[in-house]
């Protein structure tokens, strides 16, 4: 592992969007990517996925710890007999969670290598950060539970299907679950567009909406919104491609990070939510296989009239090969 820390002066995309510093959180020469943040009583906490490749079947997911951001320290690896990817953090006040999708193995007939066979997502917690409790799984096999979200004492995910063959259209199906670990199901969110990686956000009249990543040409992101029910969606082409996306919330205002369509290929991006449209805002240090942010607000800039988040990112811009690096970094946006 190495471990830098980098200044960087120069704004990105626009004059007032700045990456104000960025570390190497990890780096091993191996394929480390698919990220997420956390800030949980009083620390801060990044998880990966450690493999060989960006489909190799040996992915493992490995948490760390830090107190400034900067420094990170290991603090578990999680790991089943499949290949563990695409980690995130569920909070509570009393455990913070780790959710993650695992491929398991399909056998092939005549002299074929095995493919994969289906995602099932799993989870383990801790309610010190120190020891954390046996995996477990949760929902069913061929649903993927990408992000989950603790609202209102209840966990939400907007699950979706995951198996191969990829089928024709996929489901996206919004789940409901007291404890995390047995899951009902409140509504079809959609059957097209090939939707899939999601991340919702709940309105204090209880509607919800969601944005997802879809895999149609040409690739746009859409709009999910529902009424206090939660029965019935109306979806929204965003006009832009988004993948892994994930919003967090500035006051009254929205952001969304994932990965975007560069000039020369994928880059992690920033955008703004303003009037139902996507606007971008920053574009990080990135090429080649990269994104699957984390993004939090920084805690120290509440006040400020300058929206400010911790961001984590995986990229292949300083790597060669299959390896990839994972990046924390602290960006601030135009006022």
């Amino acid at each position: 592992m190495m471990l830098g820390l980098a200044l960087l002066l120069a704004p990105r995309a626009h004059a007032k969007s700045v990456l104000q510093w960025q570390v190497t959180a990890y780096a091993d020469g191996h394929h480390n990517a698919f990220t997420d943040l956390a800030s949980w009583k009083g620390r801060y906490y990044l998880c990966f996925r450690h493999a060989t490749s960006h489909m190799a079947m040996n992915g493992e997911i490995r948490v760390m710890v830090s107190d400034d951001m900067k420094h990170w320290a290991p603090c578990t690896t999680l790991s089943t007999f499949g290949d563990d990817r695409d980690p995130h953090f569920t909070q509570t006040p009393d455990r913070l969670y780790v959710f993650f999708g695992t491929w398991d193995l399909s056998h092939q007939s005549g002299h074929a290598l095995p493919d994969r066979h289906e995602v099932r997502s799993y989870c383990a917690s801790t309610d010190d950060g120190k020891t954390w409790s046996k995996i477990q799984g949760v929902y069913k096999p061929g649903f993927w539970l990408w992000r989950v979200r603790y609202h209102d004492g209840a966990f939400y995910s907007a699950a979706y299907t995951a198996k191969r063959p990829t089928p024709k259209e996929r489901e996206t199906r919004l789940l409901r679950s007291k404890e995390g670990l047995n899951w009902d199901l409140v509504s079809t969110v959609t059957k097209v567009g090939m939707a899939g990686e999601s991340d919702m956000q709940f309105n204090a009249d209880g509607s919800m909406w969601l944005i997802t990543r879809t895999g149609v040409k040409p690739g746009h992101a859409w709009r999910y919104d529902s009424g206090p029910q939660l029965q019935h969606w109306t979806g929204t082409d965003l006009g832009v491609l988004v993948h892994a996306p994930v919003i967090a919330r500035w006051h009254d205002r929205i952001f969304v990070a994932g990965r975007g369509r560069g000039d020369k290929g994928s880059v992690t991006r920033v955008w703004e939510l303003v009037d139902g449209k996507l606007q971008e805002r920053l574009t990080l240090p990135s090429s080649g296989d990269t994104s699957y942010p984390g993004l939090i607000p920084c805690p120290d800039a509440q006040d400020s009239d300058h929206p400010a988040f911790f961001i984590s990112w995986y990229s292949q811009h300083e790597t060669h090969g299959n390896a990839a690096n994972v990046y924390v970094g602290r960006i601030l946006i135009d006022p």
